[in-house]
């Protein structure tokens, strides 16, 4: 598993791929939360990268789509995808 997590706009986003046993494809989770808040009162949201048939070939790539995903979200360019009740 490799995970990966960046800070971005007052916002934690957090990607992780598991590789799909024995296939050498990965599924990838993205979570965003708002950073600054106490872990216990923490909410964390969680959306599902986009990729063509929901796998990705390489680990990386995932995680690469996963946060720059989670940046486009909290950016408020996906339609009906939003952070604000966070």
């Amino acid at each position: 598993m490799a995970v990966r997590q960046v800070e971005y706009r007052g916002m934690t986003i957090k990607a992780a791929a598991f590789e799909v046993m024995g296939t050498g494809r990965f599924v990838v989770t993205l979570s965003i939360a708002r950073t600054r808040i106490r872990s216990k009162d923490r909410k964390d949201k969680v959306f599902e990268p986009p990729s063509g048939d929901g796998f990705f070939d390489d680990q990386y790539e995932g995680l690469d789509v996963a946060i720059a995903y989670g940046r486009e979200i909290i950016d408020g360019g996906v339609p009906n995808l939003t952070v604000d009740d966070l």
